[in-house]
């Protein structure tokens, strides 16, 4: 058996690579769409609290 068929292909461009299955990463990694989604947009606003949300789910300090 080749050893480069068993193991997944890398991310590409814009996706994340999941590397725990929890729902908390199942969270930040919808989070890190909806974020690149905004940013696209131009949408500030959406972008910046969505950012915070990412932030507080993985325990970053809130900026002032």
């Amino acid at each position: 058996m080749d050893p480069t068929r068993a193991q997944p292909p890398s991310p590409g461009p814009g996706e994340l690579a999941t590397v725990d299955p929890s729902p908390r990463a199942a969270v930040v990694a919808s989070l890190a769409g909806t974020l690149s989604r905004a940013v696209a947009l131009g949408d500030e606003e959406a972008a910046r609290v969505v950012h915070e949300a990412i932030g507080q789910l993985l325990g970053l300090p809130v900026a002032p």
